[in-house]
């Protein structure tokens, strides 16, 4: 394969424009199908719960026995935003070995090479088991019309009922392309905090005691900011990067206007979770620390709430460095990239919440090119050199995976 086919792929994909929101993940559908058609592989199932958020699926059989193993990927990408572009970041601008446009690194170069590894695959196919590409719609707004979708609904009809291991090509690397090998995927939980003031005239602040709610949210996000740190559960395994991470104020929100004291203000946050944590030890941990900070400030009136299920907790997740299907990525990378990466947890949340959360498919939530760091913001590029490896990659996963004993012992 000229390793232009699969940069060019990439780039019809970046200009396949799917931010979400709104969500749209069509554009970049009809591309994958194109593509498919013209290696001569089958065209992919849609599975959707509404025509705009398609997932495709599509299974390749080598022959009897072996194992099935599943590449994932996800259609949407974030929303341009505010961010600042040197580039058109719906046009694929090659500079030396960056591949710059908004998805590049999450996630449509991987997208392209793991096409371009079914075809090698179909053209000289292992000598059993199976293969599924899945891509999804959602990933990037809580999975609800993509792999939450599919985990609650749709495994028979998209074939992953039979699927013994999941790699999602998520980027990655943190400080080099894949310098790590992700066992575990950090969930998510998502708040609100909420302060009650007394609304009332501005004016007259000085004599009438009324609480700001503002002002004492803005104390509130500090002191959460500072000091509010769940409990986390031992790893089961040396793993770098086991840790919870907490952000507030993500958005903030209150307030009336000018010459209106805030009778109401609150800001979100969201807490990374690890295996072994729980919904339930996570909002008593909360209440406590809220009630620390009300018997500190009397004037304090604050809540706290989960947001509205079911983006309210995103499972983590933890693959056993004893399973078939990391000694399977182990091989792959020893053969593709020349070096094993060290074991670690990846940063971000993934579909690994829903195909392993909830479906109970064993899966690598991350192994894929591009650097974590250049997601969701300005001038985000992908390595062109760690596409073209990402083939051979995924390629050296499918030969290795499908080809090992039959049954569920990948699991």
């Amino acid at each position: 394969m000229d390793s232009s086919e699969v940069v060019e792929l990439a780039g019809r994909l970046i200009a396949a424009r799917t931010p979400n929101p709104p969500g749209d993940e069509r554009p970049a559908a009809q591309v994958v199908q194109a593509a498919l058609a013209e290696r001569g592989l089958p065209a992919a199932r849609v599975l959707s719960k509404a025509p705009e958020r398609p997932n495709l699926a599509l299974t390749l059989d080598f022959g009897s026995g072996g194992r099935h193993l599943c590449l994932s990927g996800h259609l949407d990408t974030k929303p341009v935003g505010t961010a600042n572009w040197r580039t058109d970041p719906f046009t694929a601008t090659a500079d030396g070995d960056r591949l710059y446009g908004l998805g590049s690194a999450d996630m449509k170069g991987a997208l392209a090479a793991m096409i371009c590894a079914a075809a090698r695959l179909a053209a000289a196919p292992p000598s059993a088991g199976r293969l599924t590409l899945l891509f999804t719609a959602d990933e990037e707004d809580g999975a609800e019309w993509g792999a939450r979708y599919l985990a609650d609904s749709s495994l028979t009809e998209s074939g992953l009922d039979s699927v013994d291991g999941v790699i999602i090509g998520e980027p990655g690397g943190l400080q080099a392309d894949f310098d790590r090998l992700h066992l575990a995927s950090r969930g998510i939980a998502r708040l609100r905090l909420e302060v009650t003031g007394d609304q009332g005239h501005a004016s007259l602040s000085d004599i009438s005691g009324a609480v700001n709610a503002s002002a004492e949210m803005s104390r509130l996000l500090a002191a959460f900011a500072d000091r509010f740190q769940p409990s986390t559960p031992p790893p089961p395994e040396p793993l770098d990067g086991w840790r919870a991470t907490v952000t507030g104020g993500l958005t903030l929100a209150g307030g009336v206007g000018y010459g209106v004291v805030p009778g109401w203000a609150a800001f979100a946050a969201e807490v990374r979770t690890l295996p072994g944590m729980t919904q339930v030890v996570l909002a008593d941990e909360l209440e406590k620390f809220l009630a620390e900070e009300r018997a500190a400030n009397p004037r304090l009136r604050a809540e706290a709430a989960f947001d509205t299920p079911p983006r309210d907790w995103l499972p983590a997740t933890f693959v056993s460095s004893g399973s078939p299907l990391v000694a399977t990525a182990q091989q792959a990378c020893h053969k593709a990239l020349g070096a094993v990466p060290g074991l670690a947890v990846f940063p971000g949340t993934t579909d690994a919440a829903f195909l392993q959360g909830l479906a109970g498919l064993p899966t690598l939530p991350a192994l894929g090119p591009g650097l974590l760091a250049r997601a969701h913001g300005a001038d985000e590029w992908v390595s062109i050199s760690a596409v073209n490896q990402a083939v051979s990659l995924y390629e050296a996963a499918a030969r290795c995976f499908c080809s090992g004993p039959d049954g569920r012992s990948a699991r």
